[in-house]
């Protein structure tokens, strides 16, 4: 069974948790994970479940609606990415009690592999 990892934002209004093993993660220069600093970890949908039962996360849609930017309203802080069809991306930043320079992150050049999105 894989060790229970907890994340929370920065004000803790908001505690996951995420039944996976700590595997790959991504760092991205994407316009929104260069301003985020948001490290990647992709875990399967079920792995992830909402311990502070009755709060809300914001959102931030910008390519569709099914995918977006999921953050704390109080204190900002972004927790998740959701448009990965079977997946979530949990916010490495937020793992508690786990120091992120310790973790071997790759690095994805998201800024010239994504495609672009809609013209505004």
């Amino acid at each position: 069974m894989p060790e229970v990892q907890k994340i929370s934002c920065h004000c803790g209004e908001i505690e996951l948790e995420v039944s996976h093993e700590l595997g790959r993660l991504e760092e991205c220069n994407c316009s929104t994970c260069a301003r985020s600093g948001f490290i990647h970890w992709k875990v399967p949908v079920e792995a992830v479940r909402l311990v502070t039962q009755k709060r809300r996360l914001s959102v931030y849609l910008w390519r569709d609606v099914d995918g977006g930017h999921h953050f704390c309203p109080t204190c900002g802080t972004a927790l998740l990415r959701t448009g990965y069809r079977d997946r979530i991306s949990v916010n490495a930043r937020c793992l508690k009690g786990v120091d992120v320079f310790t973790l071997d992150i790759a690095r994805l050049d998201g800024r010239n592999e994504m495609p672009p999105g809609p013209e505004v």
